[in-house]
């Protein structure tokens, strides 16, 4: 099963009303939970959250609680652009004495809205740091390493599979991310992959038998070849990365998508041949 694409942050609010002459509105900031956004081209997304924050009306003045709840549905044409609608169920807890037990005369009722976004340019990072490993986070690499560029050309089959993640370098990491707003390993090979028709399997373990085999070997690499990585002896497949071509690959860690090398004289490198097992070719 795969994990949940997750996202979370602060939000600010006001929302204001102004029906009949009286004046309602909730001014507050609070955090909110997104689950499931970003995962495929099209498909729906769960969000729940609460706000703290005055409620006022013409006469008065309390502190509240603002609790909501809804979904969405947000279509991705293409990688840039995201066009979504949004229905929510708000509840202005004045007091607050909970959701669970609110005033009966307590403002709530659903909203809705629709909307475009856009992604504007291409970001580019690399950064150091640990790696971090598919899906139960495997950690590697004493040093930061520099900033290593992508190849100056990328030939084979599988070059513009190549060339799409790259386009996504320095996107941050995200557990179970898929999209540009956060990949994590696998779901940056699925999305790379995905862009040009070949459908993968969600997890790293389920890559890891997907394609041929192909002798884990620098010789035998081809540019779009998925490598496969294991934290520690016996654990199975725990990291994925696409070969890129002159012994680099990249690969999502916990600095985000970034490209490495396989080369044992390279600190970062080093760890990555130690823990290399396998790789798989989707594309003859």
């Amino acid at each position: 099963m795969s994990p949940p694409s997750l996202t979370h942050g602060f939000v600010a609010m006001a929302l204001i009303s102004d029906s009949l002459g009286r004046h309602q509105a909730f001014y507050g900031a609070g955090y909110e939970f997104t689950f499931f956004r970003g995962r495929r081209a099209l498909g729906p997304y769960a969000i729940v959250g609460a706000a703290l924050g005055a409620s006022t009306d013409t006469a008065t003045q309390q502190f509240a609680i603002l609790w909501n709840i809804g979904g969405g549905l947000e279509w991705r044409p293409v990688p840039f652009v995201a066009v979504g609608a949004e229905v929510r169920y708000r509840l202005d807890d004045r007091g607050p004495r909970g959701f669970w037990r609110a005033a009966p005369d307590a403002r709530a009722g659903p909203s809705i809205a629709v909307g475009v976004a856009l992604h504007i340019g291409k970001r580019r990072g690399g950064g150091g740091g640990a790696a971090e490993g598919g899906q139960t986070g495997a950690s590697g690499g004493a040093a930061a390493p520099a900033l290593i560029p992508p190849p100056e050309v990328v030939t084979g089959n599988a070059a513009s599979v190549v060339e799409t993640a790259i386009s996504v370098l320095g996107v941050p990491y995200q557990w179970g991310g898929t999209a540009e707003n956060g990949f994590d390993c696998s779901g940056l090979i699925q999305y790379a992959y995905g862009l040009h028709g070949i459908r993968l399997p969600r997890r790293a373990s389920d890559q890891a038998r997907a394609g041929a085999e192909v002798t884990p070997v620098l010789d035998a690499l081809r540019p779009g070849d998925i490598l496969l990585f294991s934290s520690r002896p016996g654990a199975g497949v725990t990291h994925v990365g696409l070969f890129a071509g002159e012994g680099k690959f990249i690969h999502s860690s916990s600095s985000g998508v970034k490209i490495s090398l396989l080369d044992p004289h390279d600190p970062d490198g080093a760890y990555w041949m130690t823990h290399w097992v396998g790789v798989r070719r989707m594309i003859p």
